[in-house]
């Protein structure tokens, strides 16, 4: 795990720029440091940064200096359409072997739009025992947008270390926090102002990531039936797809985060078109921080907020 001190994590949203410091002693994992400002270009998902990205950089360096982080390296990620996520499966393989079949697949899947992204891949762990087989988690982004965010990072007078994907983001901090108690499996959603991503996942095991965009150009509102009926489509694609991978495996339970979810009727109208259990998750509740050392400006709920940025500040080298 990356120096946690010696680290700012950004999470640049559609609608807040959160921005997240945290310390590690004794095996406990504290907040230290937390802001959250306006995002000045709220449509930078879809048209890009532009002239943009100096209010951008100007916004994260504002907010850099009113929360007192000192901290130079950051770790920031990207969502939405132009993220492409794929699941390869492969008889057991390692190392240069491994590497080669992913990029053939890859190419294979892909084609001429490779050349253009920037690519990662992880083993998932095993959904059917005895297959003998390896799941791939395999991640593409545009080279234009990495470098983008690379860029923005810098002008707000940071060393950009790693840019990730906000999905994956959201997992890791959904399963370094989150203490299940049983081996059931579960999902969880960050309902964001203009994406949802979501996470299913088992007591340490990640197993299923994925961006929901509904390509929509107002905020997200789940109270408003027809935007609620196509998010719970998409979910419940994404659920069908796990469980056809994942044969006699079951997802049941969603856990909701993000500020989409703050409003108190959202966890009971996703329980009822889902019908399963569905709750509320403000990633404070499993972290320790002191909230006079937050700022006048900090409220505990802001925490449904911080999943991703938090998730940033936990990713493993």
């Amino acid at each position: 795990m990356l120096g946690l001190k010696h680290v700012v994590s950004i999470d640049i949203g559609s609608s807040l720029i959160k921005l997240v410091q945290l310390s590690q002693s004794s095996g406990k994992i504290r907040l230290e440091k937390v802001g959250v400002v306006d995002n000045p270009v709220s449509n930078f998902r879809t048209d890009g940064y532009g002239p943009g990205r100096n209010a951008i950089a100007h916004g994260i360096r504002q907010s850099l200096r009113k929360i007192r982080i000192k901290a130079r390296d950051a770790v920031s990620s990207l969502g939405g359409s132009s993220i492409i996520i794929q699941y390869f499966k492969f008889p057991p393989l390692s190392g240069k072997e491994l590497q080669d079949a992913v990029n053939l697949e890859a190419q294979r899947v892909m084609g001429g739009k490779l050349d253009g992204m920037e690519t990662d891949f992880q083993i998932l762990p095993q959904n059917q025992k005895g297959t003998g087989e390896q799941e791939i988690l395999f991640v593409a982004a545009p080279k234009k947008m990495v470098h983008q965010r690379m860029e923005t990072l810098e002008q707000a007078g940071l060393n950009p270390i790693a840019i990730d994907i906000d999905c994956l983001a959201l997992a890791n901090c959904f399963l370094k926090l989150k203490i299940l108690s049983s081996e059931e499996q579960v999902m969880v959603l960050n309902l964001g102002a203009r994406l949802i991503s979501l996470g299913i996942s088992g007591r340490d095991t990640l197993h299923f990531i994925r961006d929901i965009s509904l390509d929509v150009k107002t905020p997200l509102d789940f109270k408003e039936k027809s935007m609620l009926d196509r998010a719970v489509e998409e979910i419940r694609r994404s659920i069908h797809y796990y469980e056809s991978r994942a044969r006699d495996t079951k997802v049941v339970r969603i856990f909701l985060t993000g500020g989409g979810s703050v409003a108190p009727e959202i966890s009971e109208l996703f329980s009822k078109a889902l019908e399963m259990p569905v709750e509320k998750w403000n990633p404070l509740e499993d972290l320790e921080f002191d909230p006079r050392k937050m700022g006048n400006e900090f409220k505990e709920s802001q925490g449904y907020l911080l999943a991703i940025a938090i998730g940033l500040a936990l990713r493993e080298k």
